[in-house]
């Protein structure tokens, strides 16, 4: 076991602030046991074990011998970011690019590719949105195996929305009529292994509601989708826009709204009551007809209390402003009247409630997913464009800090190679001893033995 020490650095450990603070993360290893007797070896990757050690005052830990020590005078530590509604696989948000025109093997590559941008981006948790065809599925199991390195990725799959509603020439939608069909295919998608379930209740504005939305989902197919989600244990986030949609996922049980471009004060406060997120995805928003509604109801849900998430509805890391599309969110909130530090607990902590993501907060035990900022962003959130380290489970994706420059980024995370994974024998030459993954001699010496 080998020991990383990030200390003088200013921490914010998703509920409060360390000053002179220092984080001790270890490295280990999976190690493998032979199999038993008459068990089939099963071929697997190691998976990455490193976790925080301590967190917290320098006077209350002691540096170990021979740990390597990173300084960060000048710098904040935040938990890893968090997406809570990201999709992965579209080339031009702005274009509709989802029909036919590339196909599924080509998404999956460019899924991965947005993935390692968003990871470098300091985004180190993904729920997915719109992604179907096991596409997000694929991504998740292989980054979790140590096959590539990314971010972990909560996958949510297709967003379910009814036949020949909103969108529904684009790509990204399991459309079906009727109780019976829908839940048919949450079931199957269910089975695959879903983190989360979306639902697209709400369709365009219409001349003839008034310029409300339309909800396109009956009451029916919304409380039978929520309470077959619930009974299998998966979050249901709703795409709703109008408070005639928003107010039956609030009836039927969702965890959060998505969008919510209206939404009404009555609807919002009732929404505080009951702790149902809002993830409004702004940037998604950003010059369009429906910018200064949408701003205007994110600034009444912070006066209401509301517990918002961050989410973009688009790539994590598409150019916005100068800056990418999550951090670009995070100054929206506070445009809409969050302070700094409420914003980066939007993006960790209050992330994590929303996706289920076991990360968004520093402690002890916890996997070492972290970001560094050069200087201050609780008293001005613009200090986020200026990640200069990512840490994703105890490995150094980048850093560019105090002399330290590192662009480390790869397939593998940082002490892997590529080697072995699906060819390798692990289980089998467990009986040669225990495997060191890191030891990349050893390993090649093993695979010419057998």
């Amino acid at each position: 076991m080998s020991v990383t020490v990030y200390k003088n650095a200013r921490i914010f450990t998703g509920s409060q602030i360390v000053e002179n603070g220092i984080i001790l993360v270890s490295h280990n290893h999976k190690e493998f046991s032979a199999p038993a007797a008459g068990e089939t070896p099963v071929k697997v990757v190691p998976a990455l074990s490193d976790k925080i050690e301590y967190v917290g005052s320098a006077e209350g830990s002691e540096i170990p011998e021979g740990a390597e020590i990173i300084d960060l005078t000048g710098c904040t530590v935040l938990p890893g970011l968090i997406d809570c509604a990201a999709r992965l696989d579209t080339l031009n948000p702005a274009s509709d690019d989802y029909v036919n025109n590339i196909r599924t093997p080509f998404r999956t590559f460019l899924a991965y590719r947005s993935a390692a941008e968003a990871l470098n981006a300091g985004v180190t948790t993904i729920r997915t949105v719109g992604m179907p065809n096991n596409i997000d599925l694929g991504l998740r199991d292989a980054i979790n195996k140590t096959m590539f390195f990314g971010p972990s990725i909560l996958a949510a799959g297709p967003t379910y929305a009814v036949t020949a509603g909103n969108g529904h020439e684009k790509y990204g939608l399991v459309m079906a009529s009727g109780c019976d069909a829908l839940r048919r295919e949450m079931r199957i998608r269910i089975a695959r292994g879903l983190n989360g379930i979306t639902l697209q209740v709400s369709g365009k504005p219409m001349d003839s509601l008034n310029g409300e939305y339309r909800k396109e989902m009956s009451d029916t197919e919304v409380h039978a989708l929520v309470k077959h989600a619930k009974g299998a244990e998966k979050k249901v986030l709703a795409v709703a826009n109008g408070d005639p949609s928003v107010s039956i996922c609030l009836g039927a049980g969702v965890a959060g709204i998505l969008e919510g471009r209206r939404i009404g004060k009555a609807n919002l406060r009732s929404m505080a009551e009951k702790g149902v997120h809002y993830i409004p995805c702004l940037v998604a928003s950003l010059g369009t007809e429906y910018e200064a509604e949408h701003k205007s109801v994110v600034a009444e849900a912070i006066k209401c209390g509301v517990k918002i998430g961050v989410g973009t509805g688009i790539l994590p890391s598409e150019p916005i402003d100068g800056t990418v599309a999550f951090i670009k969110e995070m100054e929206l909130l506070v445009e809409c009247g969050m302070a700094p530090a409420q914003a980066i607990q939007s993006a960790t902590s209050t992330a994590a409630e929303i996706s289920g993501a076991k990360t968004g907060i520093l402690a002890a035990g916890k996997a070492p997913d972290f970001i560094v900022v050069a200087g201050n962003p609780m008293d001005d959130i613009s200090a986020m464009r200026t990640i200069v380290m990512v840490v994703k489970s105890g490995r150094r994706a980048f850093a560019e800090v105090n002399g330290i420059k590192e662009r480390a980024f790869h397939i593998m995370p940082p002490g892997y190679n590529v080697c072995g994974g699906a060819t390798f024998d692990w289980a089998a030459d467990a009986t040669k001893g225990v495997i060191d993954p890191a030891n990349y001699n050893d390993m090649w010496n093993l695979r010419k033995e057998i």
